[in-house]
This record gives structure tokens, C-alpha cells and sequence, in this order.
């Protein structure tokens, strides 16, 4: 652990805490409600009513409800957030249902197809977002309200004031009928649909998956997974079944202790089957958590939450925390989101890098444009007028005309410690072991290095890039009688270039910014906060990857 994290080992604040903006809201509403629409024809919930008695023509009743079409326009949907609730107005809906007419008016025997619409129906509903037992978002619908105006009813010829009483009848009750429909069709896409799938996918992945997270994927291989348990469960269960018939006489007299033996080994074979139904391939890859600490806070700011951020390695504790980060105080209405970052995230990252040494690296006589450079000799014959061997005269004598490897590896985690730019921005450490190593593979000496440099870093869509200025170089000789300390001390301005190098192509994959993987980032601003850093930017949200998860059947 690095010792500029020491005061950290107590801390347990969140890694990340965010705010969807009202206009972030908005645009996310439009979005899933566009792609809510394009299913409803299709979902039939099991609680959907399919009989209408018509209140003010009580011998009327519409059969086989059915809705037939549903189109919304995305530029009319709005948003509030307040008290813990998501409140999603949507106007000017198209819907048209039909209907089987049964019963008798004016003596007249009713057995005509019906079909009713309205172009300006509005929806009203009330979302509840909170936390599920594996850190995603978990919905649930609290409220649904439907007024409609303008029925329209199509019918085959009938008595003039049937159809008027019919129509007028179908107007009247328009709110109850298409409440019906629309209200419980929007439940079963929540309850059956989203929330089951966020709860078959996992909060943390692989930093190498997350360069190329496929969540359609994921969720349709954890479908098959859980259909595949219960298959195995119903087999178990099947035999289980069996073996009990044999002993139904023996159970009558006495309870039967193989019996209860059998029903624990059962309990342990399911045991067993869920932990089999999970990959732990990757038990030693470095995973990003970005689960939910809590149910996220609903008010007139947005929607805010909190996130773990985490960079980890299974099976081994990050022995320091994050300390207390904030949200600016006021939403950038410009902005969709606004996300500040712990600098506990990058730490984390260097501290289980360091564990695996994710870090260790090799420049030698093969490496591009430094080539030439890592030789103990040089001359125009060589291609190079400068180096190792003019850093370090003694190894030059020692070892004449020989290619030179520098093998890297971390002897302390790296640390960043973040500060405003007033304070000078980003604060680098690091402390390494470089092991110089013959043409022959022969060691030939190591010494320490030490490095504190200030950072400017560089947003992308996924990942923060940071670029080192080196302010200080200390080395220290391990091998006094072939790496002189004398000349290890002149070597640092020389050698500045060079490790700057090294240190950068150590930060080259970037820092991940751990966001759920249904975001693109556009135009990310950054800036530098104690201890954190304030991310905010638009962004695009994959509109087929929401059609998938609000749809019946998934598709890679």
C-alpha cells in the first residue's frame, strides 16, 4: 500500500456518486417509453382484462379487449422527480383497441367487431427506482392514470342510435378501458421483463470485458443458465420423488432418518448447482463494481446515486477507502449528467495491479525508437549517438558493445492523489525496481526508483488517460560495484525522457470511467476537485439495447 493512502484506511464513502439531470431524465424517458411502445401489441399479461361491461349501457358488454396499436411521438414526453418518485407524462398518444360486441340494446342481438381509437390519449405514471439485492436498479410501477379524448368508433352498419348509445357509452368509460390495458401491460414489461433481466446481470465485470460489454449477451447467457439450473432442479427433484414413494410406508411408522439425510444432500446438490452456474474462469482478473450502494435519491436535482467504483481482485481486500465526495449543489442544465469520481477508483486500480503486476514492463534493445538507445555502446554504426553506456560508464566497461534489457516491475503501488488545479492538479507517486539484463539473459544489477510527477489527464467515451510530467527521479543502486551511486545521480535529468516514457506507457489504457454500460459519453468536460474529480457531459443512450430489454425474447 502506497503511504500517501494511509489516512485513507478508515474511509467508506462511495468510489462514484452521479446525478441523471432533469434534462438527462427527460431524454432517458423518451427513450425507454419509445421503445415500451413498440412491444405493447404484443404483451398479454397474464392479470389483463379482456371484458368491458359498459357502465352507462349495462346490457352491453365489449368481449376480447384487445389493444391494437400504440404510438407516441418522443418530443412529448416529460419528466419530474420528487418525493422518492419518477413521474413520466407522456401526450398525444394514438392508440386503437378492438372489441367484441355481446349483449342486446333495443332489442337488438350484439354480436358486431368493434374498433375504437384516439389520438390524444395521455399517460400518467409514477416509476419507483431502488436497489435490487445484487447493486442494479430495480422498478416499480406505483401509480397509472390514462384521460383520454375524441373517441372514435368504427363498426359495420348498425341502428343509428346504437351505435350513438355505443359510442357514447365507450367514451364515457375510455379511461377505465384503456387503463386496463395500457396500465397492466406497462407492469408486466417492468415486473417480467426489466427488473427479472437487471437482476440476472451482474454489477461487476472485468475491466477487459468492459472494453466490450455486450449486455444483451450477458443477460440471454444468464437466462440460459437459470433455465438450465431449473431443468437440473426438476430432474433432482423428479428422482428425489421416487426414491420418497419407496419409503412412504417406512416414513408411516417411524420418521426416517436416510430420508432426512437425503433431503439435505438435495439442498446441497442445489447448493452446489447455483455456484456451478457461475465463471470464476477469471478469479485472478481485476473486476470494475459498479453496483448501487443504495436506492438512488429522486428529487427536483435529478436522479442521484451512489456507486462503489471499485476496482478489485477477487479474493483480496482494498485496504483503504473513499472519502466524502459531493455533487455540485445546483444541476448544469446543459449537462444530462454529472458524475464526480473518487480518486479512491485509479488507487484501487494501481493498488490490485500492483498485486498482479499488471505493471511490469520490459523496454530493450527490440523496443520501437528506443532500440538503438539500449546498448552499453554506441556510435554512428549503431544508429544511435546516445546511450545506456553514456549514462553508466562503468557498466560500459564492464559489458563493451552489449544490448541492454530494463525489466520494470512495481515495488509499491502507484498512487494519485487528486487536488484542484490551484493546488496543483494531480500528484503522481510511484516506487519501482529496474533489473538490467544482458543480450544473454544475464543479470547484471538493479536499483530502486522513485518518482513524484503531476499528471494532466484526458477524457474519452470509456476511460480517463493521464499524461506524467516528471518533477522528481531518485535512484538508488542495488548493485553499488556495477551501478555506481555516483553516476545513478547524474543519470536522472538524462534519463528523464526515457522513464517518462516507461511511466506513460504504464497509464496508456487509461483509468475506466465506471458507469453502467448503457451510456456513450459525448463531449465529456473534466474538472479537478479535492480528492476527486467532476465529470460532466451528454450522452447517448444504445436505443436497441433498450428495445431488447424491454422485449419478449432476446436477440444477440
Amino acid at each position: 500500500m502506497n503511504p500517501l493512502l494511509f489516512n485513507d484506511r478508515t474511509l467508506k464513502g462511495p468510489g462514484v456518486i452521479a446525478r441523471v439531470t432533469p434534462t438527462g431524465t427527460q431524454y432517458v424517458a423518451s427513450v425507454v417509453a419509445a421503445a415500451f411502445s413498440s412491444h405493447f401489441a404484443d404483451i398479454k399479461p397474464p392479470k389483463e382484462r379482456k371484458d368491458h361491461q359498459l357502465s352507462t349501457v349495462s346490457t352491453v358488454t365489449l368481449r376480447r379487449l384487445m389493444l391494437e396499436t400504440l404510438q407516441l411521438d418522443k418530443q412529448l414526453v416529460s419528466t419530474t422527480t420528487s418525493d422518492g418518485l419518477l413521474r413520466i407524462a407522456i401526450r398525444n398518444i394514438s392508440v386503437s383497441s378492438s372489441a367484441v360486441l355481446s349483449g342486446e340494446l333495443r332489442g337488438i342481438k350484439l354480436q358486431d367487431n368493434v374498433t375504437f381509437r384516439t389520438p390524444s390519449l395521455r399517460l400518467d405514471v409514477a416509476i419507483r427506482i431502488s436497489k435490487n439485492t445484487g447493486g442494479n436498479p430495480a422498478l416499480k410501477m406505483e401509480s397509472c392514470k390514462i384521460l383520454t379524448q375524441g373517441i372514435k368508433l368504427v363498426t359495420k352498419p348498425m341502428d343509428p342510435r346504437n351505435g350513438k348509445s355505443i359510442a357514447d357509452g365507450i367514451a364515457i368509460d375510455a379511461n377505465s378501458i384503456f387503463s386496463d390495458m395500457i396500465c397492466s401491460k406497462i407492469d408486466h414489461i417492468v415486473t417480467n421483463r426489466v427488473n427479472q433481466r437487471f437482476a440476472l446481470l451482474s454489477s461487476r465485470i472485468s475491466l477487459e470485458d468492459s472494453k466490450n460489454f455486450d449486455i444483451v449477451k450477458i443477460i440471454m447467457q444468464a437466462e440460459e443458465r437459470m433455465k438450465r439450473l431449473v431443468r437440473q432442479n426438476m430432474i433432482r427433484s423428479n428422482k428425489t420423488m421416487r426414491r420418497n414413494v419407496h419409503a412412504h410406508t417406512a416414513r408411516r411408522i417411524s420418521r426416517d432418518p436416510i430420508r432426512v439425510r437425503g433431503i439435505r444432500q438435495t439442498d446441497e446438490d442445489k447448493f452446489h448447482l447455483i455456484l456451478n452456474s457461475f465463471n470464476f474462469s477469471r478469479a485472478d482478473s481485476l473486476m470494475l463494481d459498479y453496483s448501487m450502494l443504495s436506492s438512488p435519491s429522486l428529487t427536483s436535482r435529478g436522479i442521484e446515486l451512489q456507486t462503489s467504483g471499485e476496482v478489485f481482485q477477487s479474493g483480496h481486500v482494498t485496504p483503504f477507502g473513499a472519502g466524502p465526495i459531493f455533487l455540485p449543489r445546483v444541476p448544469n442544465p446543459s449537462q444530462m449528467l454529472q458524475i464526480v469520481v473518487s480518486d479512491f477508483v485509479p488507487n484501487s486500480l494501481m493498488f490490485h495491479g500492483h498485486r498482479i503486476k499488471l505493471f511490469d514492463t520490459r523496454i530493450d534493445w527490440t523496443t520501437p525508437q528506443f532500440g538503438p538507445v539500449m546498448r552499453t555502446t554506441c556510435d554512428l554504426s549503431t544508429g544511435s549517438l546516445f546511450c545506456i553506456g553514456d549514462l553508466f560508464p562503468a557498466l560500459r566497461e564492464m559489458l563493451p558493445d552489449r544490448n541492454i534489457a530494463f525489466v520494470f516491475t512495481t515495488l509499491k503501488a502507484p498512487a494519485v492523489i487528486v487536488q484542484t488545479e490551484e493546488k496543483g492538479g494531480i500528484h503522481f507517486s510511484l516506487l519501482g525496481l529496474i533489473r538490467l539484463i544482458s543480450d544473454r539473459n544475464e543479470p547484471i544489477g538493479e536499483m530502486e526508483i522513485r518518482i513524484e510527477a503531476l499528471m494532466k489527464m484526458k477524457l474519452t467515451p470509456k476511460s480517463v488517460k493521464g499524461k506524467v510530467t516528471i518533477e522528481e527521479i531518485q535512484f538508488t543502486s542495488r548493485s553499488p560495484r556495477i551501478l555506481l551511486q555516483e553516476e545513478l545521480d547524474d543519470a536522472g535529468f538524462l534519463s528523464r525522457e526515457i522513464l517518462q516514457r516507461m511511466v506513460n506507457d504504464i497509464l496508456r489504457q487509461g483509468i475506466p470511467i465506471p458507469i453502467h454500460p448503457l451510456f456513450k459519453l459525448v463531449k465529456p468536460k473534466l474538472t479537478l476537485l479535492p480528492r476527486s474529480m467532476l465529470l460532466e457531459t451528454n450522452f447517448i443512450l444504445n436505443e436497441h439495447i433498450i428495445a431488447q430489454l424491454t422485449a419478449e425474447n432476446l436477440i444477440a
